[in-house]
């Protein structure tokens, strides 16, 4: 783990969010002219509601030892891990930015004053601030969570010694748990696919891909790069693994893509090699992917080979 972010988690972890300023916000999200284009409001909350995002943020990033490391495409969610990337990641600077700018406007946002302007909300964002530090706790909203569809949810409200419909109260959901932090430049993800989600990072793989393909078409060791195309397509699996393949880029070294030619007829792989050139086949595209990403790997201790696509490398000697 790099320092920065060590000593990042470790300031988190000791922040006496008792004293900090609570307060609470709504970003809306709406496309013109196919942009994105974000609002932000102001919403008023009592010490009550306040006390109870400081418990949440107690109970989900302070209580817990995690394990910390980078995000990447491929890391799978876990209950104990912590993914980190910095808000200057092409992938969402975009949308990162667009909120932290909402944010910065502070007062001049819009105070919320009716019920109706709750509604249609895309991110809750609670901010604990104190002495020039910003701690950002982010939850999306989805279907379950817009007002409008509590009525759905069969409750009722026991008060004043009778059950209360829930169509007669104005309800806003807040959830136990955050999607993703920020605090001082570093994103701390706790749920990676509704971040993801968040994001809209598929629309930024597409992106992504279509770079990938120009630079496969560019270095002219692949025929058929079409078949390509079409197994990824917008599949996010498979647009992770593209993306993974751009990030790690092996693809341009050229001693990379020598030997990849050289120990898959070893291996017997079943790569079709002629000219020096890869020819792409539909039956052996996916095995292909991986060995441009470098996910098979042989085992030291036993010689067995594995396909893993999250990889964390080792340093010789280091023993970790």
């Amino acid at each position: 783990m790099k320092t920065k972010i060590k000593n990042q988690h470790d300031e988190i972890k000791a922040i006496n969010v008792s004293d900090w300023v609570v307060s609470f916000w709504l970003i809306k999200r709406k496309i013109v002219r196919k942009e994105n284009q974000y609002t932000g409001l102001r919403v008023k909350i009592d010490e009550k509601l306040q006390g109870r995002f400081r418990r949440y943020l107690k109970k989900q990033l302070q209580s817990k030892d995690f394990h910390v490391t980078e995000y990447d495409f491929n890391n799978a969610d876990g209950d104990d891990v912590l993914f980190t990337t910095t808000t200057t990641s092409d992938d969402f600077v975009k949308v990162s930015g667009a909120i932290a700018e909402v944010i910065n406007e502070g007062f001049d946002n819009k105070l919320v004053t009716k019920y109706e302007e709750l509604l249609n909300t895309w991110l809750y964002i609670v901010l604990f601030e104190k002495d020039g530090k910003y701690l950002y706790a982010c939850r999306k909203i989805h279907a379950d969570t817009q007002p409008k569809k509590v009525d759905a949810k069969n409750i009722a409200l026991f008060k004043n010694k009778q059950l209360i419909d829930i169509d007669d109260k104005e309800v806003f959901l807040i959830y136990s748990k955050f999607d993703f932090f920020v605090y001082d430049g570093t994103i701390f993800i706790a749920n990676k696919r509704r971040f993801e989600s968040a994001m809209n990072f598929r629309e930024g793989m597409k992106v992504k891909a279509e770079e990938v393909f120009s630079a496969f078409d560019e270095l002219n060791i692949f025929d058929n790069v079409k078949i390509i195309r079409k197994f990824v397509g917008i599949n996010l699996h498979h647009l992770r693994k593209l993306s993974s393949i751009r990030k790690s880029a092996y693809y341009e070294q050229p001693d990379y893509m020598k030997k990849l030619i050289k120990v898959s007829a070893q291996e017997k792989w079943g790569l079709k090699i002629v000219n020096d050139k890869i020819v792409v086949e539909e039956d052996t595209v996916e095995l292909l992917l991986k060995l441009l990403n470098n996910d098979r790997l042989r085992s030291p201790i036993n010689d067995e080979l594995f396909d893993s696509a999250a990889k964390a490398p080792v340093s010789k000697g280091s023993g970790d």
